[in-house]
């Protein structure tokens, strides 16, 4: 396994958190340490959210090594390990836990995807709670359960506004969620709804509004300072000819690399890896541009 990339804390924190938004779990997975108590939190989350419960406990197991988890913390997240295994039996219980403790965001995105092949009602009440960028996951959970609901409309509205191109496919995981609680029916609602919001007219004018964006990317005037992510392959226009490199954070660049991007009019960094179409920013230069050169010696 590629080692962690070394960056300061406050930065690869910044940079999992908007990859868990855009759905890049498994990359958010890869600037986290199982060895830091510090990323044991985002560690759960991310694996979680990623299905992967070994990650889970083992990032569980360092915080509680640390002595810092919240009340209700290791219980929930426990509880949600088993969930992702395929155990069911306590998911009354665990979202019992979730409903007692100072539940946060993270916490109900947590237990949403968990609980979501087993029980799709309990995780709608807790992915209605999320109020942070969690990406495709939780996204889906909510598709699920408003195209059960009878809202195939409202579902496929939701779907359209979290494609950002890059990530896992909420409409795939919202189909595989409804397949599994035997939804047929509400598939093919939202099969049709579909079909009709991609209607001529439609077509047009999003192809009308594609087609402005890419123009606007290919715009190299500076907006680095506004803007958080630069996401999709219409974006690597301006990231290829608009930012310059200024690290490479593995001893043996390729495409799975980590680097460092930045943004000589405005400062701000960028954490960019080739092989996804994806930059997130990690900040801005405090001093000198000197001081963050690598080292000539």
């Amino acid at each position: 396994m590629r080692p962690r990339p070394s960056l300061p804390e406050q930065a690869r924190h910044e940079a999992v958190a908007r990859l868990i938004g855009l759905g890049l779990y498994h990359e958010a997975q890869s600037l986290l340490s199982i060895d830091e108590p510090v990323d044991a939190e985002l560690g759960m989350l991310s694996s979680l959210l990623a299905g992967d419960p070994q990650a889970a406990a083992k990032f569980l197991g360092r915080r509680m090594m640390a002595q810092n988890a919240r009340a209700g913390e290791v219980d929930l997240v426990r509880g949600c390990i088993a969930l992702v295994s395929g155990h069911d039996e306590n998911l009354a219980g665990t979202e019992q836990v979730l409903v007692q403790m100072k539940a946060r965001s993270q916490d109900w995105a947590a237990f949403a995807v968990s609980a979501a092949p087993h029980d799709l009602h309990a995780a709608a009440r807790a992915a209605a709670m999320v109020t942070e960028q969690t990406g495709p996951a939780v996204l889906a959970v909510l598709a699920a359960a408003r195209a059960v609901g009878g809202d195939a409309q409202g579902a496929q509205k939701l779907l359209e506004a979290g494609e950002n191109g890059v990530g896992d496919d909420p409409r795939r995981k919202t189909v595989e969620l409804l397949k599994t609680h035997g939804y047929d029916v509400a598939v093919q609602a939202l099969e049709a709804a579909r079909f009709q919001r991609h209607s001529f007219a439609q077509s047009m004018t999003r192809r009308y509004g594609a087609w402005r964006r890419r123009r606007d990317e290919r715009d190299l005037q500076c907006r680095c300072a506004t803007t958080p992510v630069w996401a999709g392959e219409s974006s690597r226009y301006y990231v290829n000819w608009h930012l310059e490199l200024l690290e490479s954070l593995s001893p043996e660049p390729d495409e799975t690399a980590w680097r460092i991007l930045f943004c000589a009019r405005s400062g701000v960094r960028y954490l960019d890896r080739s092989s996804i179409p994806v930059s997130v920013r990690i900040g801005a230069f405090t001093g000198s541009l000197e001081t963050w050169l690598p080292s000539a010696t």
